[in-house]
């Protein structure tokens, strides 16, 4: 089997001539959380990183904190509308608690490319945890006090590429999960 099983289910009006089932519906919300997630990954690896270093210490630290801040609350929040949906796909796909711990649903090559993807998510979210929830307050209060900071925000960048790689592998494994 190449791709998932095919899905009916209750259609209602979107357009003109478009309908969408509701499991299109919890798919379109799926991608949209990773868009979110996976977009400001890239965003803040990319493009705000690299333009905060040219700031003073004290500037690029503030600055990154409130931007670190207000993107681990609206990536926690894609995150967790990821985790929900992500389970409404699988269960609507033939996922039960028997055939996941007996490991038959992931025996086809689509549950097998899903098994990856979920093993990478899993460390991609540890991996982010360790930055938001450790690194990044610990350099934050290090800059606060004065101390060098020079090993936390190397810490900080590697554990940020690292989960910017990790993302990137999730959203292949996605698409190959479906062609």
């Amino acid at each position: 089997m190449g791709g998932p099983p095919q899905v009916r289910g209750i259609n209602f009006p979107v357009g003109a001539h478009l309908t969408m089932s509701w499991y299109h519906l919890v798919v379109f919300v799926h991608v949209l959380g990773a868009v979110i997630w996976v977009g400001g990954i890239l965003f803040l690896g990319f493009v705000a990183v690299p333009a905060i270093r040219r700031l003073p210490d004290d500037a690029r630290g503030n600055l990154l904190s409130t931007i670190g801040r207000r993107f681990r609350l609206i990536g926690y929040l894609a995150l967790a509308v990821l985790f929900i949906t992500g389970i409404i796909q699988m269960v609507t796909l033939g996922a039960n608690l028997s055939n996941v711990l007996d490991g038959s649903f992931f025996a086809t090559r689509f549950g097998s490319s899903l098994a990856i993807k979920l093993v990478l998510v899993v460390i991609m979210v540890s991996v982010s945890a360790v930055h938001d929830f450790v690194v990044g307050p610990a350099s934050a209060r290090a800059l606060a006090s004065g101390a060098d900071t020079t090993n936390l925000r190397q810490a900080a960048s590697w554990l940020a590429r690292v989960t910017a790689v990790l993302a990137v592998l999730v959203v292949y494994y996605a698409v190959r999960m479906l062609r």
